[in-house]
């Protein structure tokens, strides 16, 4: 059904579009790596594996004056030489994204629907890299914003999302949210706002279904502190109300959860230099029921060597708990991943990079891995029209 009516929007916004005048525009990219990982599942026993993928995609968009529509379509193939061929895959995903705007008023509409394992997730997730579920998710978030006046805005998105998994390792969950927010630009250097969110998560499983329903109020800000440097951030409080219910028995179990939510960020750019920091504090339902909040610390630096040439360096830090009682194990991870790219032709380019990850987890089990690849990234031109 959700497919159906990601069709249905799709050929009413082409079809209000083409009574302007407008430019079509056929791409598609090809990015095709080779990669070698001494522990792909991130566990303590390990297993080391060629690890080749492609993802060929195409786009089609189509914009006219006040709207732009696109939609791309691919595959994701990933094949393993030293794994069990349970492991290779082919993966769908189509995406959709249109917008449309008046002189005071901007629409917006995403929609998606993506076939991927359970490991591309698992960092946000459960943690278990070991699993080969495939996770079946459709989405949609429209959004709606207006300009009161010149200094200020009001906005307004919603969010649902519905993700089945193929075994029942994970639960099938579904999401939904939506946030209203005010914005003033108080200055060429200084804006902020404040926004409050509504949250929806459920899951059901064999034995257990979960009902919980998430609070938060925030204020954001983003300051340019120079020509250099631009920071941005926000802070607020969350509430969650938790519901478990055990299908065998009927028993139903009601908890709730206070804390703060976190979002922070510097950027530093010159003309050879980005530097970025990041710090957050999250909710995330996982596939298994539970609800995590994250503590996440990052950072990146990116430098030209030449015209050709950059050098990019990102590092991050996460622990995740379960914000329920009687279920607090904490799960650490570390990410360090330098990497050089060639920029072969305006449309090409070559990666080579390294990936070290460790897990660690409360209970005492702890992993890690390296790899090395090597990826080439190429976008075709395409064919563009106007008419």
């Amino acid at each position: 059904m959700i497919k159906r009516t990601f069709h249905y929007i799709s050929i009413i916004l082409l079809c209000v579009s083409s009574v302007h005048a407008a430019e079509w525009s056929l791409t598609s990219t090809l990015n095709p790596s080779a990669e070698y990982d001494d522990n792909v599942f991130l566990s303590e026993d390990a297993e080391s594996s060629m690890h080749y993928a492609i993802t060929p995609t195409v786009m089609l968009t189509r914009a006219v004056d006040n709207m732009q529509t696109s939609l791309s379509v691919g595959y994701r193939i990933d094949r393993y030489s030293s794994l069990s061929s349970d492991n290779d895959t082919e993966n769908p995903f189509v995406r959709f994204n249109g917008s449309y705007n008046t002189e005071r008023s901007q629409y917006g509409l995403s929609a998606n629907y993506t076939e991927a394992t359970s490991r591309s997730t698992a960092l946000e997730d459960t943690g278990d890299f070991t699993s080969q579920s495939i996770n079946r998710t459709r989405s949609i978030n429209p959004s709606y914003s207006y300009q009161l006046s010149e200094r200020d805005s009001l906005s307004l998105n919603g969010s649902y999302s519905e993700r089945l998994s193929s075994t029942t390792s994970f639960d099938d969950t579904e999401t939904k949210s939506i946030t209203a927010g005010w914005q003033r630009q108080f200055n060429e250097r200084l804006s902020a706002g404040l926004n409050g969110t509504i949250s929806n998560y459920e899951s059901e499983g064999l034995t257990l279904t979960t009902d919980d329903d998430n609070y938060s109020l925030s204020t954001s800000f983003s300051y340019a502190w120079s020509e250099l440097w631009n920071v941005a951030g926000a802070i607020g409080l969350r509430r969650l109300n938790t519901e478990r219910r055990v299908l065998l028995t009927g028993i139903t179990d009601s908890d709730e959860s206070t804390g703060s939510t976190l979002d922070f960020s510097a950027i530093r750019t010159d003309d050879i230099n980005v530097y970025t920091i990041a710090l957050s504090r999250s909710l995330s339902p996982s596939g298994t029921g539970e609800v995590n909040e994250i503590d996440r610390v990052s950072a990146s630096w990116s430098h030209h060597l030449s015209d050709r040439l950059t050098a990019n360096l990102a590092t991050s830090y996460q622990e995740s708990i379960s914000v329920l009682e009687g279920n607090n194990e904490k799960r650490e991870n570390i990410n360090f991943s330098p990497s050089l790219r060639w920029q072969l032709e305006e449309n090409m380019s070559l990666n080579f990079s390294y990936n070290y990850r460790k897990q660690t987890q409360q209970s005492g089990s702890s992993a890690d891995s390296n790899a090395v690849s090597v990826t080439l990234n190429y976008n075709w031109d395409g064919i563009r029209v106007s008419r």
